[in-house]
Parts: structure tokens; C-alpha cells; sequence
């Protein structure tokens, strides 16, 4: 019966994503951020969700594009620019990559599986940015993110409070051991990425109760962070903590945040989250950073000799015996594995996509923040202003646990990318509040002066 109704809902979403390529977007986004098919892995055997929606997702969405239907300046700024970089060299390593066809006990991924895998992630990204280019398709997506956080904290905590964990915490795998939170890390940064929607979505709720009934959330997703034992999700928790409380226009409300986070660190952390927490300064010892100074120390040998291409897509393992005579492992730093494995351009690419995406949200997030002071009845605003700051937080907590985590396969991370297009674009495009100076109103030199803004963040 579930097998069954599963098929019936992808063939009604196939349908209808021929027609509203937005709407795929979203379901696309949300079988990969919820994963499903992980979750109740036995009414999906033998089929590929994603793939049942993002193509009749991109049929529809080149009809359109052919018909002329979309507003291609949405795509006109640096960080659309610096993704498909990216992808060519991501590309470019696979096929020139020294190290793609070699074998070995130390091969952690297939570079095949991961080129797929990337090409998947880029042109539902690519596509994302331009078809979610409306307050609906944009508050859909946010949708999405809170029915996965919700949902997987739930998932995490019960297998918590059921005696089924042990050991560190990963997230829902099929029957082969496949999915996307199948790393304890991965499954922390979900949880890392989550918290700043939860919190600043709680404000778009009128009624208290409501509010709180979604703030009651984020505790949860604390102990799921703690119940994975990672030590980059808790630095980047703690970050997104910090952020959120200084950010927030409510600052003492949510500087209340901080410490609620240590006394739920404090009370329910556990033995083994607290001794991996405790190790995070350390350096001279083998079980603490010692392990990822001496792969950082690999990497930057990899850089040195393969500057253009890297050792290879996927290929920091096999490459490893020869640059450190240190047990082989991932690098647990996104720059530092992506540039080694796919070379200098693609390390400055992701560089310069997320320091763009942070830079282009803080200013708008102020701007945003004006309009909402000017204009406080106006909930469209206010979507947007909530939406900028929540990317914002959840990008630089992204950022942060990138510097102690191999992400570069996180999908989570470009549908972020995805949302800061969409909120930049409606923001450059959102009417002004009369007599606000600090915003050019839409229409005439205003709107294209806003647009102009918007290409170069």
C-alpha cells in the first residue's frame, strides 16, 4: 500500500512539474533534504525519486525557458558565475584527474557516483534559481526545510529515547547503505543549517502559542547534534547560536539563546559528545586535530603538484599514500579536499560563492530590516526579511563547520544557494516604503539601480 500510494504521488508530481517546473524544484528538494526514501526505504526499492521528478522538471522547465517565460537577470550575478566554474572543474578533475582510476583499500567514494551526483546537485540548483523567482515558490522552499528538520529531529531523538543507537548518531540509509546523512557529520549539519529557520520563521506566527510550539523544536535539534557526536556540528551550532542572538531584532530574546544552548549541552550533551568536544583544542594528541593538521598537511602537498586539475574528483584517498606516510583519511575541510581533489579554481570558486552569498545577505538583511521598521504590517516584507536572515545564519554556520568537515557533496549546502538567489532577486524587486532613503524604489532607474546592485553581489 505504500509502495503504491509513493508511486502515485511521484506520477502526479512528474505531471505537474511539466506544467510548474517550480513546483518540481521544491519536491525535488525536499526528497532530497527529507530523504524518504531512506526513511521508508521498503516502499522504494528499485526507484530513484528525484530523478522521477527532476526530469520532466527540466522538460518543462526548457519549454518555458524556450517560450521565453522566465526572467533570465535572475541568473545574472557572481554567484550563478562561480557555481558553473565549479562545475567545469569539477568536470575537468574527473577526466584529468591522476588518481580517478586508481584502486585500492583507500578509495572512500566512487568518482563516477560522485560526478553524477554533483551534475544532479548543479542543475537542480541552476534550474532552482531560476524557476523559484516568486514569494510562493520561495516560502514553498522554506516549507521544505522546516517539514525536514521537524520530521528528522523527530527521527533522531526517537531513535535516542527507543535504545536504538549506538555509538555516534547517522541519519536514515536505504537497504544498500545509501543516503545523504549516512556520515554523522552530514546528518549534524542538517541540524546546524535547520536551527536558524526555526527560529526566525517562529516570527512570522501572530499567536504565541504557535511560536513557541516551533521554537520548542530547536532544543531537539541540539540534543540530535550532540547525539551524532560531531564535533564540527557542535562548533557550528554554537556559531549559528551566537549569530542568530546578535543578529536577531529581538536581541535580548535571542541572546537567551546562548544560554539555553550550554545548560541542554550541559544536561543532556553525553559522555561522548563531551570527551570529543573536549579534544577540539587539542593538537598533540592522535584521537583529537592532530589527525586533520596531518591530512591538511596531505592536501596542501596534492595542491602543490596538481594545482590545475587535483588529484582527481573523489580521489583524496588513493592519493594520500603518497603524499603522508599518516593513515589515509578525508581531508575534514571542504577548501582544502575540494581544492586538492579538483584544483586551485574550484577551491577559489566555493570560496568565493559562499563569502559572495554572506556578504550580498548581510547587506540585504539590513536593507530588509529598514523595510520591515518602515513598513511593519506588510507580511511580504517580513517573509523576506526572516528568509534573508535565516539563509544568512545558516550559510555561515555551513561555513564554519566547512572548515572541520568534508561537505563537498552536502546537497543541503547549494540548495541554500538556491534560496539566497531567490530572496536577493525578490528583495532587489520589492516596492519601497515611501520615504525610505535607503532604498530605491521599483520602477525606472530605482529598479534597474537595484538590479545593478543585486549583479554584483
Amino acid at each position: 500500500m505504500g509502495r503504491l500510494f509513493f508511486l502515485s504521488l511521484l506520477s502526479v508530481i512528474s505531471v505537474v512539474s511539466l506544467a510548474r517546473p517550480w513546483i518540481g524544484v521544491v519536491c525535488a528538494y525536499l526528497f532530497v533534504i527529507l530523504t524518504p526514501q531512506a526513511v521508508w526505504y521498503w516502499n522504494f526499492e528499485d526507484l530513484r525519486p528525484v530523478y522521477w521528478v527532476l526530469i520532466p522538471t527540466l522538460i518543462g522547465f526548457l519549454w518555458r525557458l524556450l517560450s521565453g517565460k522566465y526572467d533570465l537577470s535572475i541568473m545574472k550575478n557572481r554567484r550563478v558565475m562561480f557555481a558553473l566554474v565549479l562545475w567545469l572543474a569539477f568536470v575537468l578533475s574527473y577526466f584529468a584527474g591522476p588518481y580517478v582510476d586508481a584502486q585500492g583499500p583507500y578509495r572512500f567514494s566512487d568518482p563516477s557516483v560522485g560526478l553524477e551526483t554533483l551534475n544532479k546537485i548543479f542543475v537542480l540548483m541552476l534550474v532552482g534559481c531560476v524557476c523559484v523567482n516568486s514569494e510562493r515558490s520561495l516560502k514553498w522552499l522554506v516549507i521544505v526545510m522546516m517539514i525536514s528538520a521537524i520530521y528528522l529531529t523527530y527521527w533522531a531523538n526517537a531513535q535516542y529515547l527507543t535504545g536504538q543507537i549506538f555509538g555516534r548518531l547517522a541519519g536514515p540509509v536505504d537497504q544498500d547503505g545509501v543516503g545523504i546523512y549516512r556520515d554523522e557529520n552530514n546528518f549534524a549539519m542538517l541540524f546546524v543549517v535547520a536551527q536558524p529557520f526555526l527560529w526566525n520563521m517562529g516570527f512570522m506566527f501572530k499567536a504565541r502559542w504557535q511560536r513557541w510550539a516551533l521554537w520548542l523544536v530547536i532544543p531537539f535539534t541540539w540534543h540530535a547534534i550532540f547525539l551524532t557526536a560531531s564535533r564540527g556540528g557542535l562548533v557550528g551550532v554554537a556559531a549559528t547560536t551566537l549569530i542568530l542572538g546578535l543578529r536577531s531584532k529581538h536581541r535580548m530574546l535571542g541572546l537567551l539563546l546562548l544560554p539555553a544552548f550550554f545548560f541542554v549541552y550541559q544536561w543532556q550533551a553525553g559522555d561522548l559528545m563531551k570527551s570529543r568536544a573536549e579534544t577540539i583544542s587539542e593538537y598533540r594528541t592522535e584521537s583529537s586535530a592532530a589527525t586533520r593538521i596531518e591530512a591538511w598537511q596531505a592536501a596542501l602537498r596534492m595542491i602543490g603538484d596538481h594545482p590545475v586539475s587535483g588529484v582527481g574528483l573523489a580521489s583524496f584517498g588513493p592519493a594520500f599514500p603518497d603524499y603522508s606516510d599518516r593513515h589515509p583519511r578525508e581531508a575534514h575541510n571542504t577548501f582544502l579536499q575540494i581544492t586538492a581533489e579538483s584544483g586551485v579554481v574550484a577551491g577559489a570558486m566555493y570560496v568565493l560563492i559562499f563569502v559572495t552569498s554572506i556578504i550580498a545577505l548581510w547587506k540585504n538583511g539590513n536593507v530588509t530590516r529598514a523595510r520591515t521598521e518602515a513598513d511593519p504590517a506588510n507580511r511580504s516584507v517580513q517573509l523576506l526579511y526572516l528568509v534573508n536572515e535565516a539563509t544568512l545564519v545558516a550559510t555561515c554556520g555551513l561555513v564554519v563547520c566547512s572548515l572541520f568537515l568534508s561537505l563537498q557533496q552536502f546537497e543541503v549546502a547549494y540548495f541554500l544557494q538556491v534560496m539566497v538567489n531567490a530572496v536577493l532577486y525578490l528583495s532587489s524587486r520589492s516596492p519601497a516604503p515611501v520615504g525610505d532613503p535607503n532604498i530605491a524604489p521599483a520602477g525606472g532607474k530605482g529598479e534597474r539601480k537595484s538590479r545593478k546592485l543585486l549583479r554584483r553581489a
